[in-house]
């Protein structure tokens, strides 16, 4: 049986104003069968998301097709026109946008948006269609009685947001799902329910995929083969056991195997979600490692196990469990409350959401706290009123003795630069007609003394800090692939050198040893600069090496917190055994 897809001697390049041409794609060749499902794998840049974009013929205008084919049901996808593509394009195949907050429409309900692909490619009344758009949004985690489809884009979490964006993929159970990082924004309990979904989908329908991601622990549920990508190239390529166990190659060992992820792995056999439940609570289980580098180098650099470190001119002090310490507390806050209005205007269908309800807690200078949750728990709304970019609509919200609830927009100015949010869905939030230093230096020239030619240099060496060459100064956003895009709102953030640094998702997206690196990029931060940062994540694997405190959201308030150790080897609320579980799950994959 000939392949449902197969590409030859595919070659991109994209026109770059600092370095002419850039190579994205060199001589792919590969082929994808009916039904089978082939994941992708590869460092930030290497070409990953570009692939999938040629296929569909959505390249950005600077991307131009060198040669090669790709044929797709007896045609060649390459020499398409635009009217030919538009009927393969969510019939034939459909893709899941890695950014689904720039993918959807702004200015129409999600509802409305996978109704509008159901009507383009069959025939369905209007009504009909919003009825089956309902069951997709529901079958993808999104229950009717949520009013989720009456809904705005920016009404929803990063999370919903890419559920949103995968009903819209399979809405007309197209041959191909071209997946781009569809697990990036969901925390671990809806990631198990988006595999098995798409898992489900290519066993009754014959769909087949194209995965996309940074986490071999997904690809190894999810798909058949791995493709290996570097610099543009397929260098290997196997089954799933194959390249995950029998590989050679130093390149995809790293991928496969970050220093980070290692520590984690090197483990017992994880319990099961049975066993936490049932476990004595005087015989804890340990079923994620907490890991804190500072704590570790500052150990090895006195060459005992006392863990203590002596002052230092370029770091601040390091504690550890066995020196507690009492901190300066940074942020205090006291019962904060904040609701939202889904729907249109004068509508029926318009619905009250309580994002907050009642949340308290607090955050002493240099620690780290992260904030953990299902998507749409509230957790992205507690950080954007945290840096004063919504306000509360009761409670207070203390920083450095001050109630920021209560200031005018004039009284907030100075705190603007003391707190940074990294947000989660960066294609967003950097100005696209803005070069990657003149992203980084517009808040140094607006807030800080100096002249353009100083803030443009200390943009470069902010670049080059977060892993970003300095020669791609030049480059506009959309040149940057995803996961570079995220270093860039690092930069951006850390530019001002902030006293409360608030990460929402800021490593999601990112391949595992970048990931690594970033990690470590903090902790140097924060030991050197007294950062303290609040870390919203949905990978707990992250926060056991970042964290020092834990607290679980859900439906808008704090259910449990604890020291990281302590909630994740013995969680007590049903959502932190949920996310834990499933965190196993996924990991005693690789294990």
């Amino acid at each position: 049986m000939p392949p449902l897809l197969r590409v030859d001697d595919l070659t991109v390049r994209y026109r770059s104003g600092d370095q002419g041409q850039l190579v994205a794609l060199e001589g792919i060749t590969c082929d994808i069968g009916e039904g089978e499902a082939v994941g992708v794998l590869g460092e930030s840049g290497c070409g990953k998301t570009t692939l999938g974009l040629t296929l569909l013929g959505l390249l950005p205008p600077a991307g131009k097709i060198v040669r090669g084919s790709a044929i797709f049901g007896g045609r060649n996808l390459l020499t398409l026109s635009e009217r030919e593509l538009r009927g393969v394009r969510g019939a034939g195949i459909s893709m899941v946008h890695q950014e689904p907050g720039a993918a959807l429409n702004p200015v129409l309900q999600v509802g409305e948006q996978v109704a509008e692909v159901l009507r383009a490619h069959r025939h369905l009344s209007r009504e009909g269609a919003s009825d089956e758009a309902g069951a997709l949004l529901a079958l993808v985690g999104l229950a009717k009685e949520t009013s989720i489809a009456a809904a705005y884009p920016h009404q929803l979490s990063g999370g919903q947001q890419q559920r949103v964006a995968i009903a819209q993929a399979i809405a007309c159970r197209p041959r191909l799902v071209i997946a781009d990082e569809p697990t990036t924004a969901l925390d671990t309990v809806t990631q198990l329910e988006i595999l098995n979904l798409l898992r489900n989908l290519r066993e009754k329908l014959q769909v087949a995929l194209l995965f996309i991601t940074h986490d071999p622990e997904v690809l190894m549920r999810a798909v058949d083969r791995i493709l290996v990508m570097r610099g543009g190239r397929i260098v290997e390529q196997g089954s799933t056991w194959e390249v995950t166990q029998k590989s050679q190659r130093a390149y995809t060992q790293e991928l496969l195997n970050s220093s980070l992820h290692r520590k984690d792995h090197k483990q017992s056999v994880a319990p099961t979600r049975k066993e936490i439940d049932s476990t004595d609570s005087c015989a804890p289980v340990h079923p994620i490692k907490t890991y804190h580098p500072r704590r570790e180098r500052s150990t090895e650099a006195n060459g005992n196990g006392s863990g203590r470190q002596g002052p230092s001119p370029d770091s601040a002090p390091v504690h550890t469990d066995s020196q507690p310490t009492e901190r300066e507390t940074l942020l205090h806050v006291v019962n904060l409350h904040k609701g939202y209005v889904q729907g249109r205007r004068l509508s029926r269908r318009r619905n009250q959401i309580d994002a907050l309800r009642g949340i308290g807690l607090e955050l002493g200078v240099g620690s780290t706290l992260a904030l953990i949750g299902a998507s749409g728990s509230g957790k992205s709304t507690l950080a954007r009123c945290l840096a004063c970019l919504e306000r509360p609509d009761s409670g207070e919200i203390r920083f450095g003795g001050r109630d920021l609830a209560k200031l005018s927009r004039g009284e907030l100015i100075p705190f603007c630069r003391q707190i940074q949010l990294i947000f989660q869905d960066p294609g967003s939030s950097l100005n696209p007609r803005f070069t990657a230093v003149e992203v980084i230096s517009e808040p140094l020239l607006t807030v800080c003394p100096g002249t353009r030619r100083e803030s443009a240099e200390r943009a470069l060496a902010i670049m080059e800090l977060v892993g970003l060459q300095a020669d791609w100064g030049q480059r506009l956003p959309h040149q940057f692939s995803a996961g570079q895009r995220r270093r860039l709102a690092i930069a951006r953030a850390l530019a001002l050198e902030p006293r409360l640094l608030i990460l929402d998702e800021a490593l999601a997206g990112l391949d595992l040893p970048i990931q690594a690196q970033i990690i470590d990029l903090l902790v140097e931060l924060q030991a050197r600069l007294s950062l303290t940062y609040l870390y919203i994540s949905h990978d707990l694997r992250l926060v056991a090496h970042l964290a020092d405190e834990v607290a679980v959201l859900h439906q808008g308030q704090i259910v449990e917190s604890a020291p990281t150790p302590e909630l994740l080897a013995k969680p007590q609320s049903e959502q932190a055994v949920n996310l834990v579980s499933a965190t196993l799950e996924l990991s005693r994959l690789q294990s």
